[in-house]
């Protein structure tokens, strides 16, 4: 059950990147807020390649921590190398999924055992180490929310917290008469 509510955290924030990237023009694809931060398309690259990598790693790491980091390198260049603005949906489907299939081999006993972060080498439990991915998604999501609304989508809260357009407000019928 508890490993059934980190899953759907994982997915419903990717499903919601899915939903402001509706809200992004592809005009959009290289800005950047900064000339040091990522442009639109880097930070969708990034999302279609964190969660699963880190998932992975926390459910499997290898005993090599070098080998853990060139993974995530090697993850990291295969999406910017093919996820582009165009094909952000499919390639967010491909994380989603894999992710799926990282937590569909794990049981909600298996949270409680020690795994390790690969870039600080500190040990946790699978379970914090399993929320420290729904952190990363929901923060880099938020940014997605951020680019969006800075771009000039015209979006509020819902669409980043829950993925869906607000529902318009209903005027009372009196307002409605006068």
């Amino acid at each position: 059950m508890i490993k059934e509510s980190l899953l759907k955290s994982c997915i419903q924030d990717l499903a919601n990147c899915q939903h402001l990237y509706t809200k992004l023009d592809i005009s959009q694809a290289d800005w950047r807020p900064r000339e040091n931060m990522r442009s639109t398309v880097e930070l969708l690259q990034y999302l279609c390649f964190i969660g699963g990598t880190m998932t992975k790693h926390f459910i499997n790491p290898p005993t090599d921590h070098e080998a853990a980091r060139n993974t995530y390198r090697t993850n990291s260049t295969e999406a910017k190398e093919t996820v582009t603005f165009e094909n952000f949906n499919d390639a967010i489907e491909r994380e989603k999924n894999a992710i799926r299939e990282a937590y569909s081999g794990i049981t909600d006993a298996d949270l409680s055992r020690t795994t390790y972060h690969m870039w600080t080498n500190e040990e946790s439990s699978l379970f914090d180490s399993l929320l420290t991915v729904t952190k990363y998604l929901t923060a880099y999501r938020h940014q997605l929310f951020l680019y969006a609304k800075m771009g000039g989508a015209q979006i509020s809260t819902p669409n980043n917290w829950y993925g869906m357009d607000p529902k318009p407000v209903q005027k009372p019928a009196a307002a409605v008469a006068a």
